[in-house]
C-alpha cells in the first residue's frame, strides 16, 4: 500500500524514472527511459560533424537533457554551456528522438564498453533504429552525404532516399562498433557520412547531414544557422589568406 502511494505521488508530480545501465569494466549510463525512439549518435570526429549536428538538433527540436554517460577513462573535462558546467557526454530527448551527444572523441580503449551500454539501453527501451553520424575526407565534394547500413532493409531505405552508398572501407570508432553491435541485436542501423575536405569544423557539411535527417525522420530542422556559420568561417579564412598573401608580397628592406 505504501509503495503504491509513493508511485501515485511520483506520477502526480511528473516523476521520470532514472535508470542505470552499467558495464563492469568502465562505463555506465544514468538516464531516464524513453521507449520506441529513434537513436542518433553524434561524436566529434573529423570535421566535428556529429557534434555540430547534435547541438543544432538540441536547439531546433527543443530536446531536454535526460541523462549522461560516465567513465573513469573519459578525459578530465567539463563542458560549459551558457556559463553552466555540464557532462561531456550527454543524452537528450524530445520523446521521439534520443540523442547521444559527446563533446570529445571517445578513446579507443573505452569504445567497446561504451557501445555495449548504449545498445543495452536501446534494447531495454525497444529503440526503433540507430543513426550514427560521421565524415569521410574527399579530394573534391560530390554528393555531400553517403551512407551505409547494418542490414538490407536499412540499406534499401537509404537507396529510396537517393543517398549514395559507400560500398567498401572501414568504419572506425564508435560509429563502427555501434553498427556491428546493433546488427547483432537486430536493431536497424545506418551511418551517414558527410563529405569533408580536411579535419577542420565544417558547418556546411553538417548542414547536408541535417537535410538527410529531415527526410529520414520527417522532421523540419532549419539548416540556415549552419550555412551562416559556414559563411562566417569561410569569410575569416579568406581574410586570413589575403593577409598572409599581403605579408608575403611586402618588400624586404636591408
Amino acid at each position: 500500500m505504501t509503495l503504491r502511494l509513493e508511485r501515485t505521488l511520483e506520477e502526480q508530480e511528473g516523476f521520470h524514472m532514472v535508470n542505470m545501465v552499467e558495464n563492469e569494466d568502465c562505463c555506465h549510463i544514468i538516464s531516464e527511459d524513453v521507449k520506441n525512439a529513434v537513436i542518433i549518435e553524434g561524436s566529434p570526429e573529423l570535421g566535428l560533424i556529429g557534434n555540430i549536428v547534435g547541438w543544432l538538433l538540441v536547439e531546433e527540436l527543443q530536446m531536454d537533457e535526460i541523462g549522461h554517460i560516465e567513465s573513469k577513462y573519459f578525459p578530465p573535462l567539463a563542458v560549459l554551456y551558457k556559463g553552466v558546467a555540464i557532462h561531456p557526454f550527454r543524452i537528450y530527448s524530445n520523446n521521439e528522438v534520443v540523442l547521444f551527444l559527446s563533446d570529445f572523441v571517445v578513446p579507443p580503449s573505452v569504445t567497446h564498453d561504451m557501445t555495449n551500454v548504449i545498445v543495452e539501453w536501446m534494447e531495454r527501451n525497444k529503440s526503433k533504429e540507430l543513426i550514427t553520424l560521421n565524415s569521410v575526407v574527399v579530394r573534391k565534394k560530390t554528393n555531400g552525404v553517403v551512407g551505409v547500413a547494418n542490414n538490407e532493409g536499412s540499406l534499401k531505405r537509404l537507396g529510396d532516399l537517393e543517398i549514395p552508398i559507400l560500398p567498401f572501407g572501414n568504419i572506425n570508432g564508435i560509429s563502427g562498433t555501434l553498427l556491428t553491435k546493433t546488427k547483432t541485436s537486430n536493431i536497424p542501423g545506418s551511418c551517414l557520412f558527410a563529405e569533408i575536405l580536411n579535419q577542420y569544423p565544417d558547418p556546411r557539411a553538417a548542414a547536408s547531414i541535417v537535410d538527410v535527417l529531415n527526410r529520414m525522420l520527417e522532421i523540419n530542422v532549419d539548416v540556415e544557422p549552419l550555412i551562416k556559420e559556414a559563411e562566417e568561417i569561410e569569410s575569416r579564412l579568406k581574410e586570413l589568406a589575403n593577409t598572409v598573401q599581403g605579408e608575403q608580397e611586402s618588400p624586404a628592406y636591408m
